[in-house]
């Protein structure tokens, strides 16, 4: 049926260009119109490959013309050719300068996320999250929402890049907009846990190196700060927080939770059976 469909309407675009006087379909604005909506339509029918050829017949006669590009976009995106689509969409902002929107960084910053790319990915939500100028009368609002998401969304992709303190700020700022968001708090128990993860092996490098002669020891390995151990204290808070509020999470948190203990006695294993210092160091 959907094949049929498209069939119709390629049908009825080519009589129509047979009926109308060539300087007629062929004025910019005229083309546009046909070639965007059939474009759209294609792209609703996930018909990807014929969206970009009507979107190229558009873009012949005007290259600038942003519906057009738009599609291309979501064209490449449907297709999976994150990377083309990623620059379109780069050319895109990069056009519209001041009337970007915040749809246009999203979108930039979740194909970015899809290809890979978690570092550019982190910047166009940051881009995002600075379009927004919330007042205190905003609560609860549709933008609170959208932002709060946003910065769990950059969370994520900040845990994924270790950037463990900056992504707990990210939840923190959503916490702080949605303090009822069980996700958010979730995200925030994430963090902590994976940044307690990161310092015990860090701790365990640490130990390690000391537990070697004074001559031996690598010079890279250094010292951490000891209070960062409390950060898997922190984590569950943030479970214990999402669970009170939904306490159908509590078994998904407590998977978290037990794994976290088990890597943590892992860790402090390992920890005791690197440690074996010199006889000459006078311990």
């Amino acid at each position: 049926m959907k094949i049929k469909t498209i069939l119709v309407i390629i049908v009825a675009i080519v009589v129509a260009c047979m009926l109308i006087p060539p300087d007629v379909y062929e004025q910019t604005d005229v083309r546009s119109g046909i070639g965007n909506g059939l474009s759209e339509i294609l792209l609703g029918l996930e018909k990807y490959d014929l969206a970009m050829m009507t979107s190229d017949w558009v873009l012949e006669t005007n290259t600038s013309n942003i519906e057009a590009r738009e599609q291309q976009v979501a064209a490449l995106t449907g297709l999976e050719e994150y990377e083309a689509a990623i620059e379109m969409q780069k050319s895109l902002v990069a056009d519209k300068g001041t009337q970007t929107t915040k749809t246009d960084w999203t979108k930039l910053a979740e194909l970015n996320a899809k290809a890979g790319n978690f570092g550019d990915s982190v910047d166009a939500y940051e881009m995002l999250v600075n379009t927004y100028d919330l007042s205190p009368t905003d609560a609860q609002s549709v933008e609170t929402s959208d932002l709060m998401r946003s910065y769990s969304e950059k969370g994520a992709l900040l845990i994924k890049l270790q950037r463990y303190d900056e992504a707990i700020a990210c939840y923190n700022s959503a916490v702080e907009l949605e303090p009822s968001s069980t996700a958010a708090w979730i995200g925030l128990g994430d963090a902590y846990l994976f940044k307690s993860m990161y310092d015990q092996g860090q701790l365990k490098d640490m130990y390690k190196e000391l537990g070697k002669k004074p001559s031996e020891r690598d010079s890279s390995v250094k010292k951490i700060d000891m209070s960062a151990v409390n950060s898997n204290r922190k984590a569950v808070e943030a479970y214990q927080k999402a669970v009170e509020i939904d306490p159908l999470v509590y078994p998904f948190v407590v998977t978290k939770i037990m794994g976290s203990y088990e890597k943590t006695v892992s860790s402090y294993q390992d920890i005791l059976e690197n440690f074996q210092l010199d006889p000459s160091d006078g311990h």
